[in-house]
């Protein structure tokens, strides 16, 4: 299904440029020829159907490329965010355990250490960016063709868990050809030029930019970290006619002087990732006359699971994509639902919900309930037209950016500073990035450390965006009456009083 799709997308789109970025321009006909090239590298053939190799590259062409070619040697992919540090990119590959690492020629002696440091079993190959091969025989790419079952792993992408551990999600052949098959029909022509400034290695980038090969259209990225000037420039000099974007690069594009915007060829803008808010909704379309569909999904679903379209829900995130069930459950009753008009938490079944978190390479935690229901933690209205709007979550996640963070992840790289003898972290609302971190220290007896000395300590361990724009020092933090840290009394502290949860994203 999903792989084969994307073979016959690669013969079909012949010599149409399939994917620019800062570096150059690739046809799918040279997509197809590097992408088996880097297929015969990552043979012998599969051990077990749970064989996977791990991505560690920046979007553009030489991501595709790796992408593909893991594919047509029949393994899963597990895509790594390129600004991931060692701290964390260890922990990935301790879950996955892959066969190969695919990475930059800049990374691979780091990636070869810390795989032997690790005592995996995997091949490192360097990925140039730029390379150009010239199209040949499609025998290479015919050979791996799969008759895959509807459950088999293909993708395994990584999103926070309630312990503070990455964990990861099993996107299965059947869910990424729902997910992505719809994608292109409902938002994609085969003319388009489609502008993603977002990381291909989580869900929503993911979703955007494979839709786009399957459509046989072409796709505008960069390797970059995101510039905005930049970014404008080229909407208007390619007549980008789609968009897909997080909430923050919206809101930074608007706020960025440029001279040219896009061209009157644009004509869908689609966000996810995190709540949109009525004012960037009424600032985009003053700016370039088109309205921005915002959508509801999760990493366990592969990608959306609620979606608009251009004339309904505006006010909300749509309607159910096909083959997926909703249910609005009442939070003090479980599993009793709710009238229309009533807050209650958004359940969903079907054949895009995942098979579980991947445990270890031979066992699967699963996610749903005896019935089949995921039930994803989110605060959810539905009115009498079925459309769903989001009020806020019952979990802790903190949306900052279009990024989902626990914040047990950061609590725990925090405790580890010598200074610090406990830490909790909140959400605090920030106009670019919808939330940001922020941090509450309760600071050893001998002494306290220098906010900026545990910051330099985050950066050196997590990921930018996780890291806490700003800190608080207490005596103690707030406890329940069972002794366990009281959430909900430090956000009411430490967060702002005026302050909306925001929904599960799309990662």
């Amino acid at each position: 299904m999903f792989r084969d799709a994307l073979i016959d997308a690669l013969a079909a789109g012949g010599v149409r440029v399939a994917v620019i970025d800062e570096t150059a321009a690739h046809s799918y006909a040279e997509l197809d020829a590097w992408s088996s090239s880097l297929a015969v590298a990552l043979r012998p053939p599969v051990r077990t159907p749970d064989d996977c190799a791990a991505l560690l590259l920046p979007n553009g062409g030489s991501w595709l490329a790796a992408y593909l070619a893991v594919h047509k040697a029949g393994m899963a992919v597990a895509p790594m965010n390129a600004v991931l540090t060692e701290h964390e990119i260890s922990r990935v590959l301790e879950h996955v355990r892959p066969r190969a690492v695919l990475t930059s020629p800049q990374r691979s002696d780091d990636i070869k250490e810390l795989v032997t440091r690790q005592r995996l079993c995997a091949d490192v190959i360097a990925v140039a960016p730029g390379t150009r091969f010239a199209p040949g025989p499609r025998k290479a790419a015919e050979a791996v063709r799969q008759q895959p079952e509807a459950h088999a792993l293909c993708l395994i992408m990584h999103t926070s868990g309630s312990t503070g551990a990455c964990r990861p999600v099993i996107q299965t052949d059947q869910a990424l050809h729902l997910a992505t098959g719809f994608w292109r029909r409902r938002h994609r022509d085969r003319d388009d030029m489609v502008a993603v400034p977002i990381p291909f290695a989580h869900t929503y980038g993911h979703l955007a930019a494979i839709s786009t090969l399957l459509a046989g259209a072409t796709l505008l990225t960069s390797s970059r970290a995101f510039e905005p000037a930049w970014w404008l420039e080229e909407l208007a000099a390619r007549s980008v006619t789609v968009v897909e974007a997080v909430p923050t690069v919206y809101r930074r594009l608007l706020e960025t002087t440029a001279r040219q915007w896009p061209s009157a060829a644009l004509r869908r803008c689609l966000s996810a990732g995190q709540q949109t808010s009525p004012d960037l909704h009424r600032d985009w379309h003053r700016r370039t006359g088109v309205e921005l569909l915002q959508s509801w999904g999760m990493t366990e679903l592969a990608g959306a699971g609620l979606s608009p379209t251009a004339d309904s829900c505006r006010d909300g995130v749509g309607i159910p994509v096909p083959g997926l069930e909703i249910r609005v459950a009442d939070p003090q009753s479980p599993g009793r639902p709710v009238p229309s008009g009533t807050v209650g938490e958004l359940w969903v079944r079907g054949p895009q919900v995942t098979p579980g978190y991947r445990a270890d390479a031979r066992q699967v935690a699963p996610v749903t309930d005896d019935e089949g229901w995921l039930h994803t933690g989110d605060l959810v209205v539905r009115d009498r037209h079925g459309c769903i709007r989001i009020v806020g979550r019952s979990k802790d996640t903190i949306m900052t950016g279009g990024y989902s963070v626990q914040p047990a992840e950061i609590e725990d790289v925090l405790r580890a500073h010598p200074k610090v003898k406990d830490a909790a972290v909140v959400a605090r609302p920030d106009r670019r990035r919808g939330e940001v971190p922020h941090a509450v220290i309760v600071p050893c007896h001998d002494g306290r450390p220098d906010a900026e000395e545990l910051l330099s300590h985050c950066r050196g361990l997590l990921a930018r965006y996780k890291v806490p724009r700003s800190i608080d020092f207490a005596e103690r933090l707030p406890l329940s009456a069972t002794g366990k840290l009281d959430r909900a009394a430090l956000r009411g502290h430490y967060g702002a009083p005026e302050q909306k949860d925001t929904p599960h994203a799309v990662v």
